[in-house]
């Protein structure tokens, strides 16, 4: 069940009020090691040198007490106290393994932290719901990329999305392939809303860059108000502008197109049977003017 962010908000409330167990708590790597103490990293860098030096030029390591009040910092604050393990002379079942826990759980330690917007809805993710942790696309320890991703996008997207990868290199796509746009641009790796998306709908996504077809318009193309995926396909197509099908057959799924004509000579609706609609409705996505038969016919 995905709960609204009002609802998540006003649960989170109750149970840090007292009603049930804080989160936090829950979640402490401290409690994950029981009859451990804290040691600090610098225990840790004796083993782990070539690990602690990488991890020295992070974020993780420059976080101040105050960022993190209640918490521990360091290696400990996410590998859990390290008395146990030190004196077992480096045992694995006595410190918390990233690589031993399940993606849920591992992302859990993450998100005693890391609880801002739009982290806020991680549980309600399509990563999440899939069974993708933080640490499959994020370095805690080392500065690889941005963000600390393993890589740059959109390799790191395509490691997974292999179809979209594909699509990318259709003649007709977003400027992805060529460093002008990363799939973050539309996307919300991290959020809860639907199908991954920065916005709630596709369209107030695509205005937010295509303004000219948002409208409002005295003559509107129904499909455009409604859903901009019912034309074209984002991640790439073979038909020009993104469209799914080149025209006229992408039009007549759902128009019949124009009646015969009984007359002598060729008629304008002929020649456009074998080229494009847009031809003569070239404001396809709507328009402020009359047509030249006297009603909206978005052709100018």
């Amino acid at each position: 069940m995905v709960f609204s962010r009002g609802v998540r908000i006003l649960i989170m409330v109750i149970c840090l009020g007292g009603a049930c167990t804080p989160y936090r708590d829950i979640l402490s790597p401290a409690n994950r090691i029981p009859d451990a103490t804290y040691v600090g990293s610098e225990e840790c860098a004796v083993c782990h040198d070539d690990v602690f030096e990488y991890y020295r030029k992070t974020i993780h390591y420059r976080i101040r007490a105050f960022e993190v009040t209640g918490q521990e910092r360091g290696c400990e604050g996410c590998h859990g106290p390290g008395s146990a393990h030190v004196r077992s002379k480096g045992k694995i079942e006595h410190t918390i393994s990233f690589d031993r826990l399940k993606p849920a759980e591992s992302s859990a330690i993450c998100l005693t932290c890391h609880r801002n917007d739009p982290l806020f809805s991680w549980e309600g993710n399509l990563h999440a719901l899939h069974d993708v942790g933080c640490n499959q696309c994020h370095k805690s320890h080392k500065i690889t990329q941005e963000k600390m991703l393993y890589k740059g996008e959109p390799a790191l997207c395509y490691d997974c999305h292999q179809q979209m990868k594909v699509l990318a290199e259709f003649p007709s796509h977003h400027p992805i392939r060529e460093g002008k746009m990363k799939c973050s641009a539309c996307h919300s790796t991290h959020g809860a809303e639907e199908n991954g998306l920065k916005h709630i709908t596709v369209n107030d996504l695509c205005y937010e860059c295509h303004t000219d077809k948002q409208g409002p318009f005295l003559y509107e193309h129904p499909p455009v108000e409604e859903d901009c995926d019912l034309c074209h396909d984002v991640h790439g197509t073979i038909a020009n502008n993104l469209l799914k099908q080149n025209q006229p057959f992408l039009c007549l799924r759902c128009h019949r197109g124009h009646k015969g004509f009984d007359g002598g000579g060729s008629h304008p609706t002929l020649s456009s049977m074998m080229t494009s609609c847009t031809q003569c409705h070239s404001q396809i996505h709507g328009s402020d003017l009359y047509s030249q038969l006297g009603e909206g016919g978005l052709t100018r």
